[in-house]
Protein backbone atom coordinates (compact mmCIF):
# COMPACT_ATOMS: atom_id res chain seq x y z
CA UNK A 1 0.00 0.00 0.00
CA UNK A 2 1.04 3.26 -1.10
CA UNK A 3 0.35 6.42 0.94
CA UNK A 4 0.62 10.15 0.10
CA UNK A 5 3.80 12.20 1.59
CA UNK A 6 1.50 15.57 2.34
CA UNK A 7 -2.08 13.51 3.82
CA UNK A 8 -1.38 10.07 4.23
CA UNK A 9 -4.59 8.83 2.35
CA UNK A 10 -4.07 5.92 0.14
CA UNK A 11 -3.33 6.58 -3.25
CA UNK A 12 -5.26 4.44 -6.35
CA UNK A 13 -2.57 2.54 -7.93
CA UNK A 14 -0.72 3.91 -10.69
CA UNK A 15 -2.36 7.43 -9.88
CA UNK A 16 -0.40 10.25 -10.76
CA UNK A 17 -2.10 12.76 -8.13
CA UNK A 18 -3.47 11.83 -4.61
CA UNK A 19 -7.33 12.01 -4.92
CA UNK A 20 -7.84 14.12 -2.02
CA UNK A 21 -5.21 16.65 -1.90
CA UNK A 22 -4.25 16.35 -5.47
CA UNK A 23 -0.07 16.22 -4.36
CA UNK A 24 1.94 14.66 -7.39
CA UNK A 25 2.22 11.07 -6.21
CA UNK A 26 6.06 10.05 -6.17
CA UNK A 27 6.42 6.12 -6.67
CA UNK A 28 9.45 4.77 -4.19
CA UNK A 29 12.26 3.17 -5.87
CA UNK A 30 14.80 0.88 -4.54
CA UNK A 31 18.16 0.27 -6.26
CA UNK A 32 19.73 -3.04 -7.62
CA UNK A 33 22.90 -4.19 -5.81
CA UNK A 34 23.94 -5.68 -9.74
CA UNK A 35 23.13 -3.34 -11.89
CA UNK A 36 22.37 0.13 -9.92
CA UNK A 37 19.55 0.97 -11.95
CA UNK A 38 16.38 1.78 -10.10
CA UNK A 39 12.85 -0.32 -9.42
CA UNK A 40 9.17 -0.06 -7.60
CA UNK A 41 9.99 -0.28 -4.08
CA UNK A 42 7.79 -3.49 -4.33
CA UNK A 43 9.34 -5.53 -6.75
CA UNK A 44 10.46 -8.86 -6.47
CA UNK A 45 12.94 -8.73 -9.19
CA UNK A 46 14.90 -5.53 -10.43
CA UNK A 47 13.41 -4.28 -14.04
CA UNK A 48 16.77 -3.68 -15.75
CA UNK A 49 18.92 -6.69 -15.15
CA UNK A 50 16.63 -8.93 -13.69
CA UNK A 51 17.96 -9.66 -9.53
CA UNK A 52 16.32 -11.38 -7.30
CA UNK A 53 16.20 -8.75 -4.21
CA UNK A 54 15.25 -11.53 -1.64
CA UNK A 55 18.13 -13.31 -2.81
CA UNK A 56 16.64 -16.74 -3.78
CA UNK A 57 18.78 -19.14 -5.83
CA UNK A 58 18.39 -20.10 -9.56
CA UNK A 59 17.01 -23.97 -9.30
CA UNK A 60 20.08 -26.05 -11.08
CA UNK A 61 18.60 -27.02 -14.46
CA UNK A 62 19.24 -29.42 -17.38
CA UNK A 63 17.86 -26.98 -19.51
CA UNK A 64 18.68 -22.95 -19.26
CA UNK A 65 15.67 -20.70 -19.90
CA UNK A 66 15.78 -17.95 -21.73
CA UNK A 67 13.12 -16.36 -19.30
CA UNK A 68 14.14 -17.50 -16.19
CA UNK A 69 11.19 -17.77 -13.51
CA UNK A 70 10.62 -18.82 -9.98
CA UNK A 71 7.47 -20.56 -9.88
CA UNK A 72 5.74 -18.59 -6.93
CA UNK A 73 2.10 -17.71 -7.52
CA UNK A 74 2.29 -14.32 -5.68
CA UNK A 75 5.57 -13.06 -7.84
CA UNK A 76 4.57 -14.55 -11.01
CA UNK A 77 2.95 -11.08 -12.42
CA UNK A 78 6.23 -8.87 -11.26
CA UNK A 79 8.40 -11.27 -12.68
CA UNK A 80 6.91 -11.31 -16.31
CA UNK A 81 7.21 -7.35 -16.28
CA UNK A 82 10.53 -7.43 -15.75
CA UNK A 83 11.16 -9.90 -18.52
CA UNK A 84 8.88 -7.72 -20.73
CA UNK A 85 11.23 -4.84 -20.15
CA UNK A 86 14.30 -6.78 -20.60
CA UNK A 87 12.48 -7.48 -24.44
CA UNK A 88 11.51 -4.21 -25.09
CA UNK A 89 14.99 -2.85 -24.22
CA UNK A 90 16.61 -5.33 -26.63
CA UNK A 91 13.71 -4.53 -29.08
CA UNK A 92 14.54 -0.90 -29.33
CA UNK A 93 18.33 -1.23 -29.22
CA UNK A 94 18.27 -4.22 -32.42
CA UNK A 95 15.65 -1.94 -33.82
CA UNK A 96 15.38 1.43 -33.36
CA UNK A 97 17.25 3.98 -31.42
CA UNK A 98 19.12 2.63 -28.04
CA UNK A 99 19.29 6.11 -26.71
CA UNK A 100 14.87 6.89 -26.30
CA UNK A 101 14.81 3.65 -24.23
CA UNK A 102 13.56 5.82 -21.35
CA UNK A 103 11.18 7.36 -23.65
CA UNK A 104 9.40 4.20 -24.83
CA UNK A 105 9.09 3.36 -21.29
CA UNK A 106 7.84 6.67 -20.29
CA UNK A 107 5.43 5.78 -22.97
CA UNK A 108 4.47 2.33 -21.77
CA UNK A 109 3.62 4.18 -18.00
CA UNK A 110 1.74 7.12 -20.22
CA UNK A 111 -0.40 5.31 -22.93
CA UNK A 112 -3.57 3.06 -22.52
CA UNK A 113 -1.07 0.06 -23.38
CA UNK A 114 -0.38 -0.14 -19.80
CA UNK A 115 -3.75 -1.64 -18.92
CA UNK A 116 -3.83 -4.00 -21.89
CA UNK A 117 -0.50 -5.17 -20.81
CA UNK A 118 -1.31 -5.71 -17.17
CA UNK A 119 -4.28 -8.25 -18.53
CA UNK A 120 -1.67 -10.15 -20.45
CA UNK A 121 0.86 -10.43 -17.87
CA UNK A 122 -1.12 -11.93 -15.37
CA UNK A 123 -2.75 -14.28 -18.46
CA UNK A 124 1.24 -15.04 -19.23
CA UNK A 125 2.10 -15.81 -15.65
CA UNK A 126 -1.11 -18.34 -14.73
CA UNK A 127 0.04 -19.87 -18.16
CA UNK A 128 3.78 -20.74 -17.01
CA UNK A 129 2.76 -21.79 -13.82
CA UNK A 130 0.07 -23.72 -14.78
CA UNK A 131 2.84 -25.47 -17.10
CA UNK A 132 5.56 -25.52 -14.53
CA UNK A 133 2.93 -27.53 -11.87
CA UNK A 134 1.99 -29.77 -14.91
CA UNK A 135 5.21 -30.84 -16.20
CA UNK A 136 8.15 -29.47 -13.91
CA UNK A 137 11.25 -28.30 -15.36
CA UNK A 138 10.05 -30.88 -18.76
CA UNK A 139 7.86 -27.73 -19.35
CA UNK A 140 10.86 -25.14 -19.44
CA UNK A 141 11.35 -25.41 -23.49
CA UNK A 142 7.60 -24.42 -24.12
CA UNK A 143 7.39 -21.82 -21.26
CA UNK A 144 10.08 -20.11 -22.90
CA UNK A 145 8.18 -20.32 -26.24
CA UNK A 146 4.94 -19.13 -25.03
CA UNK A 147 6.37 -15.88 -23.40
CA UNK A 148 8.29 -15.38 -26.58
CA UNK A 149 5.40 -15.29 -28.47
CA UNK A 150 3.55 -13.17 -26.57
CA UNK A 151 6.13 -10.74 -25.78
CA UNK A 152 6.59 -10.72 -29.94
CA UNK A 153 3.05 -9.61 -30.36
CA UNK A 154 2.80 -7.16 -27.47
CA UNK A 155 5.94 -5.26 -28.44
CA UNK A 156 4.88 -5.49 -32.20
CA UNK A 157 1.47 -3.61 -31.17
CA UNK A 158 3.12 -1.02 -28.49
CA UNK A 159 5.39 -0.29 -30.94
CA UNK A 160 3.30 0.18 -34.08
CA UNK A 161 0.69 1.26 -32.51
CA UNK A 162 1.61 3.47 -29.57
CA UNK A 163 5.49 4.97 -31.18
CA UNK A 164 5.39 5.95 -34.54
CA UNK A 165 6.69 9.60 -33.37
CA UNK A 166 9.56 7.25 -31.74
CA UNK A 167 10.47 4.51 -33.91
CA UNK A 168 12.70 6.70 -36.46
CA UNK A 169 10.83 4.34 -39.42
CA UNK A 170 6.80 3.60 -39.99
CA UNK A 171 5.85 0.26 -39.52
CA UNK A 172 2.72 -0.96 -41.33
CA UNK A 173 -0.01 -2.14 -38.76
CA UNK A 174 -0.71 -4.69 -41.28
CA UNK A 175 2.16 -7.14 -39.47
CA UNK A 176 0.24 -7.42 -36.21
CA UNK A 177 -2.53 -9.80 -38.45
CA UNK A 178 0.41 -12.08 -38.18
CA UNK A 179 0.44 -12.18 -34.39
CA UNK A 180 -1.19 -15.94 -33.66
CA UNK A 181 -0.46 -16.88 -37.69
CA UNK A 182 0.47 -20.69 -38.16
CA UNK A 183 1.90 -22.34 -40.91
CA UNK A 184 -0.25 -22.77 -43.71
CA UNK A 185 -2.75 -20.34 -42.50
CA UNK A 186 -1.62 -17.30 -45.00
CA UNK A 187 -0.45 -16.82 -48.25
CA UNK A 188 2.85 -15.60 -48.74
CA UNK A 189 2.01 -13.17 -51.28
CA UNK A 190 -0.02 -11.22 -48.79
CA UNK A 191 2.19 -11.48 -46.03
CA UNK A 192 4.78 -10.38 -47.90
CA UNK A 193 3.01 -7.13 -48.67
CA UNK A 194 1.89 -6.44 -45.65
CA UNK A 195 4.84 -6.40 -44.08
CA UNK A 196 7.05 -4.65 -46.59
CA UNK A 197 4.34 -1.73 -46.82
CA UNK A 198 5.89 -1.19 -50.71
CA UNK A 199 3.40 1.78 -51.54
CA UNK A 200 5.26 4.12 -48.92
CA UNK A 201 8.89 2.75 -50.49
CA UNK A 202 10.76 5.11 -53.32
CA UNK A 203 13.00 2.21 -54.46
CA UNK A 204 11.84 0.73 -57.85
CA UNK A 205 9.81 -2.30 -57.57
CA UNK A 206 8.83 -4.31 -60.67
CA UNK A 207 5.51 -7.02 -59.68
CA UNK A 208 4.40 -7.58 -63.24
CA UNK A 209 7.39 -9.15 -65.21
CA UNK A 210 5.04 -8.75 -68.82
CA UNK A 211 5.38 -4.78 -69.32
CA UNK A 212 8.73 -5.10 -67.13
CA UNK A 213 11.35 -4.30 -69.44
CA UNK A 214 12.88 -7.10 -71.02
CA UNK A 215 16.70 -5.97 -70.78
CA UNK A 216 15.95 -5.31 -66.88
CA UNK A 217 14.47 -8.55 -66.64
CA UNK A 218 17.42 -10.44 -68.35
CA UNK A 219 19.93 -8.56 -65.95
CA UNK A 220 17.99 -9.68 -63.03
CA UNK A 221 17.89 -13.44 -63.99
CA UNK A 222 22.02 -13.19 -64.95
CA UNK A 223 22.54 -10.58 -62.19
CA UNK A 224 21.61 -12.38 -59.28
CA UNK A 225 17.60 -13.69 -59.70
CA UNK A 226 18.67 -17.20 -60.54
CA UNK A 227 15.12 -19.01 -59.85
CA UNK A 228 13.84 -22.59 -60.43
CA UNK A 229 11.85 -23.06 -63.10
CA UNK A 230 8.69 -23.84 -61.04
CA UNK A 231 9.50 -20.76 -58.51
CA UNK A 232 6.92 -18.17 -58.11
CA UNK A 233 8.51 -14.57 -58.57
CA UNK A 234 6.62 -12.00 -56.45
CA UNK A 235 8.67 -9.01 -57.04
CA UNK A 236 11.95 -7.67 -58.43
CA UNK A 237 13.82 -4.28 -56.72
CA UNK A 238 16.12 -2.60 -59.05
CA UNK A 239 19.05 -1.01 -56.53
CA UNK A 240 21.44 -0.22 -59.15
CA UNK A 241 22.31 3.60 -59.36
CA UNK A 242 21.63 3.47 -63.17
CA UNK A 243 18.68 1.89 -63.46
CA UNK A 244 20.06 -1.09 -65.19
CA UNK A 245 18.49 -3.80 -62.49
CA UNK A 246 22.03 -5.86 -62.22
CA UNK A 247 22.18 -5.24 -58.32
CA UNK A 248 18.81 -5.63 -56.54
CA UNK A 249 16.79 -8.39 -54.92
CA UNK A 250 13.51 -10.65 -55.44
CA UNK A 251 11.91 -12.59 -53.24
CA UNK A 252 9.91 -15.86 -54.58
CA UNK A 253 7.30 -18.38 -52.58
CA UNK A 254 10.98 -20.28 -52.22
CA UNK A 255 13.72 -17.86 -51.21
CA UNK A 256 15.28 -14.54 -51.14
CA UNK A 257 17.53 -13.35 -53.89
CA UNK A 258 19.86 -10.68 -53.90
CA UNK A 259 23.11 -8.91 -55.25
CA UNK A 260 24.85 -6.05 -53.50
CA UNK A 261 27.50 -3.45 -55.15
CA UNK A 262 30.80 -5.00 -55.32
CA UNK A 263 29.88 -8.96 -53.96
CA UNK A 264 28.23 -11.93 -55.53
CA UNK A 265 24.95 -12.91 -56.09
CA UNK A 266 23.38 -14.42 -52.85
CA UNK A 267 20.06 -16.70 -52.31
CA UNK A 268 18.62 -18.04 -48.89
CA UNK A 269 15.88 -20.66 -48.93
CA UNK A 270 13.81 -19.83 -46.32
CA UNK A 271 14.10 -22.93 -45.19
CA UNK A 272 17.80 -22.22 -44.43
CA UNK A 273 17.10 -19.48 -42.75
CA UNK A 274 19.17 -19.30 -39.47
CA UNK A 275 20.15 -15.61 -38.45
CA UNK A 276 18.35 -13.03 -39.61
CA UNK A 277 19.99 -9.40 -37.94
CA UNK A 278 19.64 -5.68 -38.25
CA UNK A 279 23.14 -4.54 -37.77
CA UNK A 280 23.34 -0.38 -37.69
CA UNK A 281 21.95 0.72 -40.97
CA UNK A 282 21.86 -3.24 -42.85
CA UNK A 283 20.98 -6.65 -42.07
CA UNK A 284 22.76 -9.72 -42.25
CA UNK A 285 20.93 -12.74 -43.21
CA UNK A 286 23.22 -15.97 -42.51
CA UNK A 287 26.15 -13.66 -42.07
CA UNK A 288 25.94 -12.13 -45.47
CA UNK A 289 25.60 -8.19 -46.06
CA UNK A 290 22.30 -6.88 -47.36
CA UNK A 291 21.35 -3.10 -47.59
CA UNK A 292 18.65 -1.59 -49.38
CA UNK A 293 17.20 1.72 -46.83
CA UNK A 294 16.31 1.74 -43.37
CA UNK A 295 12.84 1.40 -43.52
CA UNK A 296 13.14 -1.60 -46.12
CA UNK A 297 15.90 -3.12 -43.98
CA UNK A 298 13.91 -3.47 -40.92
CA UNK A 299 10.48 -4.68 -42.29
CA UNK A 300 12.41 -7.14 -44.45
CA UNK A 301 13.80 -8.24 -41.23
CA UNK A 302 10.60 -8.07 -39.58
CA UNK A 303 9.40 -10.09 -42.38
CA UNK A 304 12.28 -13.16 -42.39
CA UNK A 305 11.72 -13.48 -38.81
CA UNK A 306 8.13 -14.42 -38.93
CA UNK A 307 9.32 -16.80 -41.64
CA UNK A 308 11.72 -18.42 -39.89
CA UNK A 309 9.65 -18.69 -36.88
CA UNK A 310 6.91 -20.32 -38.58
CA UNK A 311 9.61 -22.83 -39.77
CA UNK A 312 9.95 -23.35 -36.28
CA UNK A 313 6.05 -24.61 -36.06
CA UNK A 314 6.00 -27.43 -38.44
CA UNK A 315 6.11 -30.33 -37.39
CA UNK A 316 9.55 -31.84 -37.47
CA UNK A 317 8.68 -34.41 -39.88
CA UNK A 318 7.29 -32.16 -42.57
CA UNK A 319 9.70 -29.48 -42.47
CA UNK A 320 11.88 -31.07 -45.63
CA UNK A 321 8.53 -30.69 -47.80
CA UNK A 322 5.76 -28.29 -46.52
CA UNK A 323 5.85 -24.59 -47.29
CA UNK A 324 4.61 -21.55 -46.04
CA UNK A 325 0.75 -21.81 -47.39
CA UNK A 326 1.36 -21.16 -51.08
Amino acid sequence: MSLCTNCAAEIIPGAKFCHRCGEKCVEKTKPCPACHDHSPVNSVFCHNCGFHFHGKPVRERGYEPVYPLEFEPETMTDQVKTLFFKSLRKRVEEEHDATRYSDYVTRFYDSKFRSIYELRSRQIGEDALRQWERFGSEALRDIDRRIDAAFEGLLDYFIIQFCPDLNGVILPSGILKYEQVKPGQTEMRNMIWDFLDFDHEEEVFYFDFVSMPEQLLANACKSFLNAGGKEKVFFICDLSLKGSCKEGFAMTDHAIYWRAPFDKARKIAYKELNEVKKDKEWLTINGHFFTVNPSMNLKLCKLLKKLRALRTLEPERNRTTVEYGV
